[in-house]
């Protein structure tokens, strides 16, 4: 019998880490680590060029012995990264993904990294089927672009940019709006909503002959992300184009062959809150079905999705990727769900500011007499729409969303908390990549865990079901990969009809 081994996924990575727990853990795994070399000068001396990861450098290998991989084990894959020069990467933070398939049988799973953080890598993947598999590694983000996201992209106040449109009667005026957590201003209007936005403010010119009670509408187009975004990158476009994003390393792919075995896994643990992070999420069992290993699920019958929600309330507050779930619901089962649109939310879209819902409101206005006559569920996300939120305003808004969810739990300690974590979205220009950037969405992923855990929710992660279709990575994934998505929340719902 072989359990699924877990491993810490807040480990490393995470902004708030303290430097003195990043060289713990690079001490600890580092490799014939001796120490500086006795000598009379205090320094040695070196001459050379220390460039970013290189595609075309960098080396994969297999770990396991290659005679000697077994369906239902986990193969190990290390990366050790060079740079242009051949010059190996002494430091760590590199993102990269990875993917294990084989096309003939139409499975294929993500590979779980982990970063000893002095520029190697350990990669695993679950060997889910006997015969051949072809290993991809792409490097996505060096960690010099990631670095830069943090540190320039994501500390900076104010880069989200609305137009506001204020109307009384005839007339009406167009202002300049923006979000602000730390700063000053004067004589602008603002726009504060402490139980969601916390001290997060929401600040437009104030116009002239209309008061600030008459702003109707904002709207953050994306000309108006991409501007603002090429502002601040003007110097350092080169991290976020091909040879240094979604650039697969010339060392793979890597083909290996999978021996049958007859051990089989021990039974999943129920799907339900807080669960531990598994080293593999799963695997595609064929282009339609993904198999999940964080828990126990399966493909549910018409007759048990609609008996499994019967007599339920379901209430989303987020954005148009969890609206798929609305759609689908409605269109196959014929499930009614109510969606509040996330706000203020960036895109194309006008947001019309009155008539606007945040999520510490909406849960705080569910009655405890409401919850107690009708089974709820709350399906909450923080992705798409957050990108230039800096990390103060992001991590203020979670905050505050965990402590109505944990006012809501009080009160009504049966409902089933969801929060749809992101998955990775193409990007198809250089600005997209900065400001809807997949490091920051999976960045996003990490704190939520952070922020919520040990409160009861339950955490929908699809990132690795995502990464590892054949279909092409979109905001909004086709109806099958959906149709996944909602039979894993389905099994967290209703675990005790899992088969």
């Amino acid at each position: 019998m072989n359990s699924l081994p877990y491993h810490n996924y807040n480990r490393f990575g995470i902004e708030w880490v303290s430097i003195v727990d990043e060289m713990k853990w690079e001490h600890m795994h580092r490799q014939n680590h001796k120490g500086r070399q006795s000598t009379d000068l205090p320094f040695d001396i070196g001459k050379g060029s220390l460039g970013l990861t290189s595609v075309s450098r960098t080396m994969v290998s297999l770990f396991n012995n290659k005679s000697n991989i077994y369906k239902g084990k986990f193969v190990h894959v290390r990366i050790e990264t060079f740079d242009d020069n051949g010059r190996e990467r002494n430091r760590g933070g590199d993102f990269f993904s990875a993917v294990m398939s084989n096309e003939d049988f139409q499975k294929s799973t993500a590979g779980r990294i982990v970063d000893y953080a002095n520029g190697t890598y350990s990669v695993f993947f679950y060997a889910a089927w006997s015969g051949n598999a072809n290993i991809t590694v792409a490097l996505t983000f060096t960690r010099e672009a990631i670095n830069f996201l943090r540190h320039v992209i994501k500390s900076k106040e104010e880069m989200t940019k609305f137009t506001g449109r204020y109307r009384d009667g005839t007339s009406q005026n167009i202002s300049q709006c923006t979000l602000i957590n730390e700063g000053i201003w004067q004589n602008k209007c603002e726009y504060i909503n402490r139980n969601s936005l916390g001290k997060t403010t929401l600040i437009c010119n104030k116009p002239t002959n209309v008061g600030c009670e008459k702003l109707e509408y904002i709207k953050a187009s994306v000309e108006s992300l991409n501007k603002v975004t090429a502002e601040k990158i003007k110097d350092f476009e080169y991290l976020y184009k091909k040879r240094y994003h979604l650039s697969q390393l010339h060392a793979t792919p890597l083909m290996i062959n999978i021996k049958e075995n007859s051990s089989t896994l021990e039974p999943m643990v129920p799907c339900g809150p807080d669960l531990p992070v598994p080293l593999s999420d799963g695997y595609w069992e064929n282009h339609k079905v993904f198999v999940p290993l964080v828990c126990s699920s399966t493909q549910w019958s018409d007759d048990d999705v609609r008996k499994c929600l019967s007599n339920t309330v379901v209430l989303e507050s987020g954005d148009s990727n969890l609206r798929q779930f609305k759609w689908f619901f409605a269109k196959f089962y014929d499930i009614k769900f109510q969606h509040y649109f996330v706000s203020p939310r960036t895109g194309n879209v006008v947001d019309h500011f009155w008539s606007s819902v945040l999520e510490s409101d909406l849960l705080d206005h569910i009655e405890t007499d409401t919850c107690h006559s009708r089974k709820h569920i709350v399906i909450l996300n923080f992705s798409f729409h957050f990108g230039l939120w800096s990390m103060r305003s992001y991590v203020e808004r979670i905050f505050h969303a965990k402590l109505a969810v944990e006012r809501l739990l009080n009160r009504c300690p049966n409902v089933n908390v969801v929060i749809k974590l992101s998955h990775p979205r193409d990007n198809m220009y250089t600005e997209q990549n900065v400001h809807s950037s997949n490091w920051v969405f999976y960045d996003q992923n990490r704190v939520i865990r952070y922020v919520f855990a040990g409160i009861g929710v339950i955490f929908l992660d699809v990132w690795d079901m995502v990464v590892s279709s054949v279909e092409r990575n979109t905001v909004h994934m086709p109806q099958h990969v959906i149709r996944q998505q909602v039979y894993l929340l389905l099994s967290y719902i209703c675990p005790e009809m899992v088969n």
